[in-house]
């Protein structure tokens, strides 16, 4: 494994570490509509993503399927995951909503196989099994099993292929030219915009205003925003960029762990044995799925360049 791939891996754990305490935050302030708490979160990033707009203003003269993409991105990953996954966790359990969220790398390898021409090797195959063992494992021992529950399930499944569908746009954004910081940045603007209109739909502007922040609940939303979300998407983004969808999703297996870790350390939950199994099998996952063992073949190539064309 080269150097530059090494640094890779530790920035994408880095930015898994990061989501992983954002649940935390995030469940710290479940005293507020979790659409309102989204759409904060989500303005905060955008106000941190904003200089980039203007790095890269030069740029912004992209053709028009560029910005239906870039539009396709903020409204798929950001408002549309946002607003199912509010209304998916209201209706089924945690347990439920971390298994089905942890089906991403498997849904983005099989769709980047499908529509992006990304190589499924047996070793990516079995990294994604290992890894989801793994998470299987930590959802099982957190929440004592998988029920199912009808709706809430569903809407949790469509919240996690929105997620997998803008990871899919980036990919094909940035094999298509457009910088990654520039997709990272435009998208949240139109995510913010799609979720405010939402939540102005369903409750008046002074709903919002009435309610009451603390000042260590705005610092919280604000850490939220800038690190785990605005940080995080520049990261993430970024993976996608040098490592495909389908490599770079693998990584999210870590995410149920990192959050089990923070909450134990500041919520009192109980960190167990077992836990440490599912870490090295979902450590496991990530290696093998993630190494790229298997050179592009021609046929591979010439499907990155009809999609460059399209």
């Amino acid at each position: 494994m080269k150097n530059n791939e090494k640094l890779l891996f530790f920035m994408l754990a880095g930015v898994v570490i990061l989501w992983g305490l954002n649940v935390v935050m995030v469940k710290y302030l479940t005293s507020f509509p979790p659409l309102y708490v989204a759409a904060i979160r989500m303005t905060v990033a955008g106000i941190c993503l904003a200089p980039i707009i203007y790095k890269y203003r030069t740029s912004l003269r992209l053709k028009k399927t560029d910005w239906l993409l870039i539009a396709g991105v903020g409204a798929s990953s950001i408002a549309l995951h946002q607003i199912t996954l509010a209304a998916g966790v209201q209706t089924t359990t945690a347990g439920n909503a971390s298994l089905i969220l942890g089906l991403n790398p498997l849904a983005t390898a099989l769709l980047a196989m499908l529509f992006l021409g990304e190589h499924m090797s047996w070793q990516k195959g079995l990294g994604i099994g290992v890894g989801f063992a793994g998470v299987l494992i930590v959802v099982i021992s957190q929440h004592g099993g998988i029920h199912m529950n009808g709706w809430g399930d569903a809407i949790m499944f469509f919240s996690m292929l929105m997620y997998v569908t803008g990871g899919l746009l980036i990919r094909k954004l940035v094999v298509r030219g457009v910088p990654v910081l520039l997709i990272t940045a435009l998208s949240q603007m139109f995510g913010i915009a799609f979720l405010w209109a939402t939540a102005l739909t369903l409750q008046p502007a002074s709903y919002y205003l009435s309610l009451e922040v603390s000042a260590f609940q705005w610092l919280v939303i604000f850490i939220s925003g800038a690190l785990s979300t605005a940080l995080g998407s520049v990261g993430w983004n970024y993976g996608i960029r040098q490592l495909g969808a389908s490599r770079t999703a693998l990584f999210l297996n870590g995410m149920p762990m990192a959050s089990l870790f923070f909450a134990a350390l500041f919520l009192g939950e109980q960190l167990k044995l077992v836990h440490m199994l599912a870490l090295l099998m979902i450590v496991a996952g990530v290696y093998l799925g993630s190494r790229n063992l298997v050179k592009t073949k021609p046929s591979s190539a010439k499907t990155m360049a009809k999609i460059t064309k399209a």
